[in-house]
């Protein structure tokens, strides 16, 4: 990867208001440009300091990729790589670890790559036959809106998975909250309670639904459907509320840290949301009515604003995988 800006002339490309989108996905809500890329950046660093690094769940990811322990090259998987931070850090942290990093599209601003890592272009609601028992860990972060039927993606990516391969699932709850951890969904505009950036947020799970998309909402079902199936055992799961922006008394020095880059990743992605929001029909004076105000919102941090991030794991069995 050189960091080439992506363009519209590739047919894996479509440009919507001057922003770059995945073509082959049309339920996929976020462009796939480096303007978007470097917001995923700020995210991810967010995200490591709330987990304390890359993953949750250490002692499992550490046992699945000790190739003493596993006798083999150990593999990981990166489902929906984004800007491909995350998949390259691991091959960094996992020298001799083979890692695959999967998106609809290249990470357009890569560089550096490691050696034990690459990049492959491929879409998680198709077929995972051709990664059958090759990975180790299973890393899907922030790919909700772009999968189809998540639960069905749950069952598929066990057939990827190594016996005693690790699954890690990351993704904010899709609502945003108040100062009281209540949530701000479907609060009609003009009342105490209702958030510009939330009317954005509702605005595009609307728009990800009506293009066949899976609801976010179920963030909180991962655990259950995890443990539901015989393909996966040693289930957990764990979640943080982190305000957006430092508004919250008492904060120690990497809460306050995280807070910052939150509300960063959430100013960034405002201009992200309304491409698509325009081409499925809103009103162009609208979204840009709802964006100056949530921008508002984040930089005066009133309202005080949470966001809740979910985060599950499993370890597979050595359950045959057939498929469904």
């Amino acid at each position: 990867m050189d960091g080439t800006t992506t363009n519209s002339s590739n047919p894996m490309y479509s440009d919507v208001l001057g922003r770059t989108f995945a073509a082959q996905c049309a339920i996929y809500h976020f462009p796939a440009d480096a303007q978007e890329h470097s917001r995923l950046n700020v995210q991810h660093d967010m995200l490591k300091i709330v987990v304390g690094g890359l993953y949750a769940s250490p002692d499992l990811v550490k046992k699945a990729l000790d190739p003493v322990q596993r006798d083999r090259k150990c593999g990981v998987l990166d489902i929906g790589a984004g800007s491909g931070i995350w998949a390259m850090e691991m091959a960094k942290e996992f020298p001799l670890a083979d890692v695959v990093g999967m998106d609809l599209v290249d990470p357009v601003s890569a560089n550096d790559i490691p050696p034990n890592c690459r990049f492959e272009i491929g879409d998680a609601n198709l077929d995972l036959g051709r990664y059958a028992t090759a990975f180790d860990v299973v890393h899907m972060r922030s790919v909700a809106s772009g999968i189809k039927d998540f639960k069905g993606a749950l069952h598929n990516v066990a057939q990827t998975l190594r016996p005693q391969g690790v699954i890690l699932l990351v993704s904010p709850a899709p609502s945003i909250y108040s100062e009281k951890k209540e949530s701000l969904e479907n609060q009609e505009e003009g009342k105490p309670v209702w958030s510009a950036m939330q009317a954005l947020n509702d605005a595009t799970i609307l728009s990800t639904l009506k293009r066949g998309g899976a609801t976010p909402a179920m963030t909180d079902d991962w655990a259950r459907w995890l443990a539901e199936m015989p393909l996966y055992t040693n289930v957990g799961e764990s979640e943080a509320w982190i305000p957006m922006g430092p508004w919250r008394e008492g904060m120690n020095e990497s809460e306050r840290a995280a807070a910052e880059l939150l509300r960063d990743d959430a100013l960034k992605i405002i201009s992200s949301f309304k491409p698509k929001l325009i081409e499925g029909g809103y009103d162009e004076a609208l979204i840009e009515r709802w964006s100056l105000a949530a921008r508002e919102e984040l930089n005066a941090m009133e309202p005080k604003l949470y966001m809740r991030w979910r985060f599950a794991w499993a370890t597979r069995t050595p359950e045959p995988w057939a498929p469904l």
